[in-house]
């Protein structure tokens, strides 16, 4: 359910006189955001908005910078070969792909490589650079966002006579590897300009320096496109210098030369000239990471340096088939982590939230991870274990906390670990975890910045009519947005639903229409808003707001951020206690449907899957209001169970929870061509995913995989022509597509477990708890 922020109004500090906005050209909001984020003189706001007034720091200023360009400057005179030795994430991709489409346009001969993060995991691990100084014999090994704390592999390299170069942003051992140069930013003080340079921001200032040396600084702005993409994806601080990147990399990303980027951005469903940050953030940097974490992040080097359209489309729509499955599998480790915490309450009690379990993909922890973060405003660990091997997982923080020194002081529990205050990754012994958690939670309670305020900051309040696109249009002059300088959170206040509308193909989100005193209405966007009640009237609402283009036509999107009771709202009315029957383990629930019955005649009964001939019930889309609920089969996701219960509202709940007839994957679509032939024969081929679902008795997600599993084989052809859940069907092609189908099979297995495991969340959780009733048991 969701949880309730704490709201902090903006800080009270005098109106932006009319000179402060008349030279900026801001609106007097928009400058009052300004200088409520610190820059309150023009000296410092004009460099913040417009790169053109920006002055960058010399990238002499990184240590041993000019001593790893020599290095390099010498191999590449010598005709010796540089291997690029990278990371797996989208910070390391792009620092690989900058430094070998750098070096090779000076003429240098470079190989890369970059660890499968199953089988080897962050780092060097000397077996695999062993195995690649035997097969390519390089005279230098250049690191980039990664290789500071890679001292073994340092040493040996060094023992075969090769250069050792290591550019890194990751924090600092205690004592430095001895290569010949270590490049990174963090042997900065903290405030200075370049100390917050991700991976691909030292690696571009690395071969900005070369470039400048040759005279040809002029050559460097195509590279800017992957700068961008490094630092928004890599969560970077967004000041000084890496903002001045990040701004000219948009730039430079809107009109990328990259056939691959142009391939990527294609899958992806985006118009070229109008990305932005947020972009990066949630459309192609989840794509790319995809890559490292289902499979092998190296082909995402090639995608970013080829040259053949061919290759190019083929690698990103292999990206989008990946990224695909990383979200079912995230769905899925979400699910179980919160199946974990609700049989064991107590995990919440510690400082830091620390979850296990053997069939979770290490791919995914990080994800999840930054989730239950978000969630539960504490930093959590994630850790997945093999039978005989370690457990190794990711940790993400929260505000206030350093995630990575917090894990650094628990090193005589680990096997490995690295990381920075925002993210880690760990090894240790199984057997270790309950002490790793005693004392990760003692270490982050006593070192805890209490100058952070978690929850959620408030930039204005607003009516609903002063929302324009023109001062949208003036807000987004502070963009680009993130880690350092947020997204702008507006709020409004004594708000009234108007209307609620679910949306997306499978219904996971909301599109509300709130109205204020005033009578002056806005639509609203709540992403995965399904899964969460709705708010009651009146309520102030938490928004973030932007211009959306869709096939030319520009219109207001608001999102929802957060909701709250309004303060004019009257004394809340003590409602009649809610009841709930719980005979879920009952052996016999149809006698229990029949005891309810005779009890509660009116009862409305739930029950899905089922021919309707023979259901005992109706499904989700026939509810009724009614004081009785009977939820006869166990619910496919949570969504469901809230809508079942926003049609319903009842005062009692009768819990049964029976499985549908259908669970098997082979039975699920067996029955779905059934009703697609129907459908074809008597519905002129139109019916919805909401319907299926409810005949099926599994959710819309599971639904679309299933069709998209015949469309592929040529058994049926499927079109989803609204942004509803309207699905056609037209006879199939009878050309069978192996690939496509095999994708479909392995999302629809994932949401079928997916749906299993909610399903026995359901049916041993608190049935108070499970219902968004708590309190009232």
């Amino acid at each position: 359910m969701r949880k309730q922020l704490e709201w902090h109004d903006p800080p009270t500090i005098p109106a932006p006189d009319e000179h402060f906005c008349a030279e900026l050209s801001l609106t007097p909001l928009t400058a009052q955001i300004l200088q409520q984020r610190g820059f309150t003189s023009l000296e410092t706001a004009r460099p913040f908005l417009d790169p053109a007034h920006y002055r960058p720091a010399p990238s002499t200023e990184l240590p041993d910078l000019e001593i790893a360009a020599g290095h390099l400057e010498a191999a590449i005179r010598g005709h010796r070969t540089i291997l690029v030795w990278g990371d797996f994430d989208v910070d390391g991709q792009t620092a690989t792909a900058l430094l070998v489409d750098g070096l090779r346009g000076l003429g240098a001969e470079v190989v890369y490589y970059i660890p499968h993060r199953l089988r080897e995991s962050h780092g060097i691990l000397l077996d695999s650079l062993r195995d690649q100084l035997d097969r390519v014999r390089p005279g230098v090994l250049l690191s980039c966002d990664t290789g500071v704390s890679a001292h073994e592999a340092i040493d040996y390299a060094k023992s075969r006579g090769v250069i050792t170069l290591v550019t890194d942003h990751h924090d600092l051992p205690p004592a430095l590897p001895a290569a010949d140069a270590v490049v990174n930013p963090k042997r900065l003080p903290h405030d200075h300009a370049l100390a917050a340079l991700p991976g691909v921001g030292v690696a571009y200032k690395l071969i900005e320096h070369l470039y400048t040396r040759r005279d040809r600084a002029g050559e460097l702005p195509r590279l800017l496109d992957l700068v961008a993409l490094g630092i928004v994806a890599d969560v970077a601080e967004q000041t000084r210098d890496t903002r001045y990147l990040l701004q000219q990399g948009l730039e430079r990303l809107r009109q990328t030369q990259r056939i691959g980027l142009r391939a990527l951005i294609d899958v992806a469903g985006l118009q070229p000239d109008r990305l932005s940050a947020i972009d990066i953030g949630f459309q192609l940097g989840p794509r790319l990471n995809a890559a490292g974490r289902m499979d092998d992040a190296n082909p995402v080097v090639e995608l970013l340096t080829t040259s053949n359209p061919v290759q190019a489309g083929v690698l990103a729509r292999n990206l989008e088939g990946l990224n695909n499955q990383r979200r079912m599998e995230t769905r899925q480790i979400y699910a179980a982590a919160q199946d974990q915490i609700a049989q064991d309450p107590t995990l919440l009690d510690w400082e830091a939230l620390v979850l296990a379990h053997p069939s979770w993909h290490a791919g995914i922890l990080g994800i999840v991870a930054g989730q239950l973060a978000e969630q539960y405003a504490r930093p959590v660990v994630l850790l997945t274990m093999s039978d005989d091997g370690p457990a190794r997982g990711s940790a993400r923080s929260a505000p206030g906390y350093d995630i990575g020194a917090a894990i650094a002081a628990q090193a005589d529990l680990l096997l490995h670990h690295g990381g920075h205050p925002g993210a880690a990754g760990l090894a240790l012994h199984p057997d270790n975890i309950p002490a790793f958690r005693r004392r990760l939670s003692n270490t982050l309670r006593d070192t805890r910045d209490p100058s952070v305020r978690s929850g959620l900051p408030i930039d204005a309040y607003l009516s609903l009519d002063e929302i324009t696109p023109a001062l949208v249009a003036d807000l987004n002059r502070l963009a680009p947005f993130g880690e350092g300088n947020p997204p702008i959170t507006l709020a409004a206040h004594d708000l009234r639903l108007k209307s609620d509308k679910t949306i997306g193909r499978t219904g996971e989100h909301r599109r509300l229409v709130v109205e204020d005193e005033h009578g002056t209405r806005q639509t609203v966007l709540w992403w995965r808003g399904a899964e969460h009640p709705l708010p009651h009237d009146p309520f102030d609402l938490a928004f973030q707001v932007e211009i959306s283009t869709y096939k030319d036509a520009s219109e207001l999107q608001l999102t929802l951020v957060d909701f709250r009771r309004s303060a004019s709202a009257p004394p809340e009315i003590v409602l009649p206690a809610r009841q709930v029957d719980d005979y879920r383990q009952s052996p016999h629930p149809d006698a229990m449907l029949a005891q309810t019955l005779r009890e509660h005649p009116d009862a409305v009964i739930w029950a899905e899957g089922y021919r309707r001939a023979e259901s005992p019930g109706v499904p989700l889309s026939d509810l009724a209001p009614a004081e009785t609920l009977v939820i006869y089969t166990a619910p496919a996701s949570v969504s469901r169970l809230l809508r079942a219960l926003e049609r319903v509202d009842p005062v009692r709940v009768v819990l049964l929870a029976v499985d549908p007839p259908l669970c098997a994957q082979v039975d699920v679509r067996h029955r779905l061509l059934e009703l697609s032939k129907y459908v074809l024969n008597q519905q002129d081929g139109q019916t919805t995913l909401g319907a299926l679902a409810g005949a099926l008795g599994h959710t819309p997600q599971t639904i679309q995989h299933v069709l998209d599993y015949y469309a592929a084989r040529g058994e049926i052809t499927v079109s989803y022509p609204a942004e509803d859940d309207t699905v056609l069907l037209a006879p199939g092609s009878g050309l069978p597509d192996d690939a496509r189908a095999a994708t479909a099979l392995s999302l629809l297995k994932s949401s079928l477990n997916e749906t299993r495991a909610y399903r026995a969340h359901f049916r041993r959780a608190d049935p108070y708890h499970i219902l968004g009733w708590d309190g009232q048991s």
